[in-house]
């Protein structure tokens, strides 16, 4: 018996020998049983994915994070009574098309429109959904308050606005807290938020402490 393991185990690494004998074979053996893999779950979009057409569509059908974006657009539409938003952001979405960075682009305008429409209607921020926002900010340096819309989930987004500028960028992996982090027209930021305190990095000013507002 040592011998016919030994033959086995060693055909098995080398992947090169013969079947073996028929006379080593035990003649009560039994097939191996497998656990069948499991099917693999749809990524659920706010439309058909069997109809997705254009790369920007096939790429949220594909990716669950942002399928999760486009699922809260749709949602905060229906709370908000605008069906004119959701029409605004399939157009948006699937200008993308053009983008070069397809992603970041498709991402940017799910944001930005997720950052309107719990900024514009009192009805769409209530509960704990995908999306938190505005909450609103004080930073040094910057005078009047830093808005910043959250995207939870598996794949996290933050739409930060402030003065003229709005921008939207990724989570990352961070040690603590929640980070932030992506370029905008050419230019990086970077928004870390821990507990009531963040910090804000900006293009030429540098790090900026920041607070949360409270009532």
């Amino acid at each position: 018996m040592r011998l016919i393991i030994t033959f086995a185990a060693a055909c098995t690494v080398l992947a090169g020998c013969d079947a073996a004998p028929a006379d080593t074979v035990a003649s009560d053996a039994k097939p191996v049983a497998t656990t069948p893999m499991p099917a693999k779950r749809a990524i659920l979009a706010s439309f058909d994915c069997g109809r997705a057409r254009g790369q920007a569509q096939e790429l949220v059908c594909g990716d669950v994070g942002l399928a999760a974006m486009d699922r809260e657009v749709a949602r905060l539409s229906g709370l908000a009574m605008e069906p004119a938003a959701q029409a605004d952001w399939e157009q948006l979405r699937d200008s993308c098309d053009k983008d070069d960075e397809l992603r970041h682009c498709v991402m940017a305008a799910a944001m930005l429109k997720i950052h309107r429409l719990r900024q514009g209607s009192e009805a769409a921020r209530p509960g704990q959904q995908l999306s938190v926002g505005p909450v609103t900010y004080s930073c040094q340096g910057i005078a009047g308050p830093v808005l910043v819309t959250f995207v939870t989930g598996r794949s996290g987004a933050a739409a930060l606005e402030w003065g003229k500028q709005v921008i939207a960028i990724d989570r990352v992996v961070a040690a603590s807290g929640a980070k932030y982090e992506g370029r905008w027209n050419g230019q990086a930021f970077s928004f870390w938020a821990k507990g009531k305190e963040a910090t804000l990095t900006l293009p030429g000013k540098g790090d900026l402490q920041c607070r949360e507002r409270t009532g």
